[in-house]
């Protein structure tokens, strides 16, 4: 496969608040695995900057309305892939769900605009993922990749939205159990 330069002209180039940028080769990497080659990752922006007008977006939220991700000062980083923060490299994964849902044609910014209203939490006790909610489905599958990557560590501490999480349950079975729910995903 050949290799596309044009995918991160802006690797490394900071950029100022009001800025967009392209994501990062690492951040690439870091998205694929998770979701392999199911997304377009040239069409992925990520911006320094409220999405909402007046700079309402609040500090701690990012957003992912149109397939591009907006995060304001508090929770931008310019390359999360280099993260040592878990909860930063979380929740970019939370907002690429939400990229791929775009990409897939789900109507994110129509829902997105109730989405404070939404429910985040999650059991893993339905068909399968499409029978979740877009925010639901954007938890389950960085919440996924979350215990993939960093097990019962330090980073499971974010697992607080899975209504049925049990600290004492084996890696294995809760994977096994995510597996089952995301069967299918990315597709």
């Amino acid at each position: 496969m050949p290799v596309d330069w044009t995918i991160n002209p802006t690797s490394g180039t900071p950029i100022v608040p009001g800025g967009v940028r392209q994501l990062t080769i690492g951040e690439i990497a870091l998205a694929r695995t998770l979701f392999g080659g199911s997304i377009i990752y040239s069409k992925v922006w990520v911006h320094l900057e409220s999405y909402l007008p007046f700079n309402m977006q609040p500090v701690n939220v990012a957003m992912t309305p149109n397939g591009e991700l907006w995060f304001s000062e508090g929770t931008y980083s310019p390359d999360f892939s280099l993260e040592r923060d878990i909860q930063k490299k979380h929740r970019f994964m939370h907002e690429m769900v939400h990229a791929w849902q775009a990409q897939k044609g789900m109507f994110v910014r129509t829902r997105g605009l109730f989405s404070r209203f939404a429910d985040y939490s999650y059991s893993l006790d339905k068909a399968d993922f499409l029978h979740y909610g877009l925010e639901q489905q954007a938890s389950i599958a960085s919440d996924y990749w979350l215990l993939l990557t960093y097990g019962f560590n330090s980073g499971t501490s974010y697992l607080s939205v899975y209504r049925d999480y049990n600290p004492n349950e084996s890696v294995y079975s809760l994977i096994s159990k995510y597996k089952a729910v995301m069967k299918g995903f990315p597709g």
